[in-house]
């Protein structure tokens, strides 16, 4: 074992490197108070829990339509929105990373969980979910 890692120092290092990449990765998904939630987990929520659920997109996209009982709120908005701690939230927007932004920003706030909906609105979409305020 020993002479096949002194063989193979450039493999064995691209190993440790990814089994630590990978370990790190991992842990912050599963300590995060930020979490991914996708679109059946937010269809169970949605019935089974009172939760805000929040829309970041421009008013005219949200407008075309949005999830049943979604606000839109600007990303510009999240500092200032008004929300109590003990709430649960849930975020959505074009891209993942608008809706990690604001789900981290409420976390800050004190928002005792905090979701995003992986893949945004597109994901929702593609899986023929449901929207309101079709036009």
């Amino acid at each position: 074992m020993l002479e096949f890692i002194a063989n193979n120092i450039i493999l064995f290092v691209a190993l440790i490197i990814l089994l630590f990449l990978i370990i790190n990765l991992e842990s912050k998904l599963v300590f995060s108070k930020v979490k991914p939630i996708s679109h059946d987990e937010l269809t169970k929520l949605l019935n089974s829990a009172k939760i805000t659920l929040l829309d970041l997109r421009e008013k005219k996209e949200y407008s075309n339509g949005h999830i049943f009982s979604a606000k839109n709120i600007a990303l510009t908005e999240v500092d200032t929105f008004k929300i109590k701690g003990e709430s649960t939230v849930v975020t959505y927007a074009s891209s993942d990373s608008d809706a990690q932004k604001a789900a981290k920003a409420f976390v800050s706030k004190g928002v005792k969980e905090a979701f995003y909906l992986e893949g945004g609105i597109n994901s929702w979409i593609e899986n023929n979910m449901p929207l309101s305020g079709e036009k």
